[in-house]
């Protein structure tokens, strides 16, 4: 059965459940990093918030915090009635509210212009769309939006968009122009709150586990998916099972425009909050696909049980699947700040990782960061950094279809494997003004060719290696990447976080073949609400 009739069923059986309802909530929208107003208050002791499950529902920060409060940041709304244009700036562009029932409707864009010191060329980006967000009733609320984009992009970005064909992030592409991009994308979801404990939600878009920066769980890096969701909140705990539809980005070119390869994912998360101060996540996933060499799979009735461990299930079904798990751990150490760490595994077999002979399977990864909000005492100065790296053939599988990618794009970290990564932000906040400091030094081992697999891209099969044993991060075509990006933005309108932004960064990329500078500046007028990773090699 596929996963998009699931959720029609799914979204009529959400809106039936409209007139039986008794508490509304909506998820965060507002989860782009230098602006995000939420983040800022996860991180307090004894509060009963799971940061690590994202995005985060607005009803459990509202237990704590006047959300409005948060979102406006400070900036006031005019009093005064006001006309569109003045909506514009300043408010939601249309709203609704009566009893139980509320709707917003705002602009979604993004104008840039920048130039691209490396080829002499200039860029833009032409983004237009819109959001509809609202509460149907106490339990049941929605999102949706839509953008339609037209773009040209500096150097390093235009090869990755040609070489996978997809836009990082914002799906499949088409040639624009002589040079440019054409591609669009939609989200949204339905989510109903079953009474106290359980919520439910089937969606189209991105998901996050994780407190960092990155996550080597499940990132919002890829393209949007399909899923079904639900979140069941008791003690001091929280659990998240859910099951998405996701896409090898394969198909015959001699059949034309057929579909690409379908596969499907299951997740499981347990976090719980330690204490005043601490607490610990566990994770699981595994990835199979549709269809195999034994026939026609679907939807696998074996992963869909939201309380089972998933290695023993893929164990007796002939161990055809690629399973992933980990744990995450976060340590308050004092107000508004957030030690934390991730460990992945892959596989595990005791004797091959404690034997020093760096077998090729002994799939693993881990991350170290800490965030500090208000940081040395100063009003609203942030700082972020955190440290990252995972072993060769890590999320990679002996058939590219099984391997944990989405769209040719990475479900975790977006440097996929055999990397060794260290990214780090200063953030400053002035009423509108926002300054942002980010550095990123990086190394990954590259491939020299299509025909052998050195461990770091994840879609190409890991049978394919060139050896068993002797794999270290960094083998193959060891390169390193350094980039440093100043950004200063003028925050107009807190409601859908439209700005102003200038910036430029800095960024080298080099190796035994070629070493690659660049200088980029750019201005744009955008709406910021998610998140969109360029910094790749």
């Amino acid at each position: 059965m596929k996963l998009q009739t699931s959720l029609r069923y799914i979204s009529f059986f959400i809106l039936i459940l409209v007139f039986h309802s008794t508490r509304g909530q909506v998820y965060n929208s507002w989860n782009n990093h230098s602006f995000n107003p939420v983040e800022r208050v996860l991180h307090v002791p004894g509060q009963n918030l799971h940061s690590s499950v994202g995005p985060i529902r607005l009803d459990e920060v509202a237990r704590y915090y006047n959300v409005d409060s948060l979102i406006q940041r400070g900036i006031r709304k005019p009093s005064h009635r006001q006309n569109i244009f003045g909506r514009f700036f300043s408010d939601d562009l249309l709203s609704w509210e009566e009893e139980d029932v509320w709707i917003r409707i705002n602009p979604l864009f993004n104008f840039e212009f920048g130039k691209d010191n490396a080829t002499g060329q200039n860029w833009f980006v032409n983004t237009r769309g819109a959001m509809i967000e609202g509460q149907l009733g106490p339990d049941v609320g929605f999102y949706v939006d839509l953008h339609e984009n037209q773009a040209t992009f500096p150097g390093y970005l235009d090869d990755f968009a040609i070489e996978r064909d997809v836009v990082p992030g914002q799906g499949r592409r088409k040639t624009f122009g002589d040079d440019g991009h054409d591609f669009a994308q939609s989200t949204g979801y339905l989510s109903y709150n079953a009474g106290r404990y359980f919520n439910f939600q089937a969606g189209f878009g991105k998901n996050f586990i994780g407190d960092g920066h990155r996550s080597l769980f499940l990132s919002d890096a890829a393209y949007s998916y399909p899923y079904l969701k639900m979140t069941a909140t008791f003690l001091k705990a929280k659990y998240m099972f859910m099951v998405s539809e996701l896409k090898n980005f394969y198909r015959d070119p001699t059949l034309g425009d057929t579909r690409y390869q379908t596969k499907y994912g299951a997740f499981h998360y347990l976090t719980w909050n330690i204490g005043q101060r601490f607490s610990v996540g566990l994770f699981e996933s595994v990835i199979w696909a549709a269809e195999d060499t034994v026939g026609h799979r679907g939807l696998d009735v074996n992963y869909l049980v939201p309380l089972v461990v998933y290695r023993p299930v893929e164990y007796n079904l002939g161990s055809p699947d690629n399973m992933t798990m980990g744990i995450n751990l976060k340590y308050i150490p004092w107000k508004n700040s957030a030690l934390y760490g991730q460990f992945v595994l892959g596989e595990f077999k005791a004797d091959e990782v404690f034997s020093g002979e760096k077998w090729w399977a002994n799939k693993q990864g881990f991350l170290l960061g800490l965030k500090a909000y208000d940081f040395l005492g100063i009003r609203n100065f942030d700082f972020q950094t955190e440290y990252s790296q995972v072993r060769p053939y890590t999320y990679s599988h002996y058939m590219p279809i099984t391997n944990y990618g989405h769209y040719n794009q990475e479900l975790a970290h977006v440097l996929g494997a055999n990397f060794r990564e260290s990214i780090t932000f200063l953030r400053y906040r002035a009423r509108r003004w926002h300054f942002e400091l980010k550095t990123q030094i990086a190394t990954k081992g590259l491939d020299y060719s299509d025909d052998v697999s050195f461990g770091g891209n994840i879609h190409r099969p890991n049978v394919t290696r060139p050896a068993d044993y002797g794999h270290t991060i960094g083998q193959g075509l060891k390169s390193d990447l350094t980039q440093v990006e100043l950004n200063v933005m003028f925050l107009i309108n807190p409601r859908n976080n439209m700005n102003l932004q200038i910036g430029a960064r800095k960024r080298k990329m080099s190796n035994e073949l070629e070493t690659i500078n660049g200088n980029y500046f750019y201005l744009a007028f955008r709406t910021s609400l998610h998140n969109i990773y360029y910094d790749y090699f």
